[in-house]
């Protein structure tokens, strides 16, 4: 139950922080009025896709980074983020760019991050409880510690 409960809770804490940790990591600003037709477009075609895909309008972010980077997708779907770099509006077309955020999109739309951290969840559940099998084994059988807890436990 224990190795569930942490496999588990770090799995959604992950989730919880995943937008923050995205905007973070990229150094993104989220686009709250566009400044610029660039920025205008990327808006209404998040808006379009969302619309069309039935999810809520994600917040939509640019970061700086001079190469093609893919859009990060992060939260849930009616609570999501798509950042996309500079590199990426700047290297390719509005309509392969378009195709990267419709693919992204789907993503949001699918629950793929959701499904991720369930499947994150139970790989954490297994990795901690075996973890712990591994350690009783070390103690007993190759350290031979009959009395409480060994190095192989900590």
């Amino acid at each position: 139950m224990m190795a569930a409960l942490f496999g588990f809770g770090g799995s959604f804490i992950s989730l919880l922080i995943s937008k923050w940790m995205a905007k973070m990591a990229t150094g993104a600003h989220v686009i709250e009025v566009p400044s610029n037709m660039t920025e205008r477009w990327l808006v209404d075609t998040v808006k379009r896709q969302a619309d069309k895909a039935g999810i809520g309008m994600p917040e939509v972010a640019m970061y700086d980074a001079p190469k093609s980077m893919p859009s990060r997708p992060a939260g849930t779907a009616n609570n999501a983020l798509v950042a996309v770099s500079t590199g990426l509006l700047q290297n390719m077309t509005q309509e392969e760019a378009e195709a990267v955020l419709g693919h992204e999109i789907t993503h949001v739309a699918n629950g793929d991050m959701v499904t991720l951290t369930l499947i994150q969840g139970v790989l954490n559940t297994f990795v901690i409880f075996l973890s712990r099998v591994v350690g009783y084994i070390v103690d007993r059988v190759l350290l031979r510690n009959e009395r409480g807890y060994g190095l192989g436990s900590c």
